[in-house]
């Protein structure tokens, strides 16, 4: 995650490196709260969610926000004689909340820099129903469940926010070490791990688009 890293101290230095008083609104004049509703996509997976900021001044924000993703298509199932992972189970999911930091530049007309920091808690809980099919055309299921793997994960966004008084939309590239995967490799039935049905991937990247309102 070294170009996590690399990217937050470089943009955080190039706002460090503008002036920001040249347009500092007047405090009592600005709309501290910001709501915010967002999503993003990666390569396989996407987020939705909804936050909210106290904004301290035009340029920094603290906050967090609440979110859900899920595979959009896991690349495999395990399976093994005369069973197989459910379809309806067979791609990941989670909820999550997501404190954040927003840093914004100097607005050019309606136009500024953004950048989002962030820590993403999943719950650490995941299950799945394997379905038996050596019965077929009857069906049983059996539930398997594990609470090891990755459950904390790291996220940036950078992008363009456009303000229009009180509304303003963003949109940007982020990146993130979220393994989606993590806990459904630590799972296992009738002693075949699913550590070879699904695929490592610990560093993603994509896209996000964002509404906010301040008030």
């Amino acid at each position: 995650m070294k170009r996590y890293f690399c990217l937050i101290a470089f943009i955080i230095g190039l706002f460090f490196c503008v002036d920001i008083n040249a347009q500092k609104k007047i405090e009592d004049d600005m709309e501290h709260n910001r709501i915010m509703f967002s999503g993003a996509t990666t390569s396989d997976t996407y987020l939705l969610e909804m936050g909210y900021h106290y904004m301290f001044s035009n340029y920094v924000g603290v906050g967090g926000t609440f979110g859900f993703w899920k595979v959009s298509s896991s690349g495999g199932r395990a399976s093994g004689k005369g069973w197989w992972v459910d379809d309806d189970y067979n791609d990941p999911s989670n909820v999550y909340i997501k404190p954040s930091v927003i840093l914004k530049s100097p607005q050019l007309s309606i136009f500024s820099l953004y950048a989002e920091p962030s820590i993403m808690l999943n719950v650490p809980y995941q299950m799945a129903y394997v379905e038996l099919t050596d019965q077929f055309p009857h069906c049983e299921y059996e539930r398997i469940s594990t609470n090891k793997g990755q459950w904390l994960a790291l996220e940036l966004r950078a992008g363009i926010s456009a303000d229009f008084s009180s509304f303003g939309i963003t949109l940007g590239y982020l990146m993130s070490n979220l393994d989606p995967f993590s806990m459904y490799r630590h799972m296992s039935y009738n002693g075949v791990s699913f550590q070879s049905f699904y695929r490592k991937k610990s560093f993603r990247q994509g896209a996000f688009i964002s509404a906010s309102f301040y008030f």
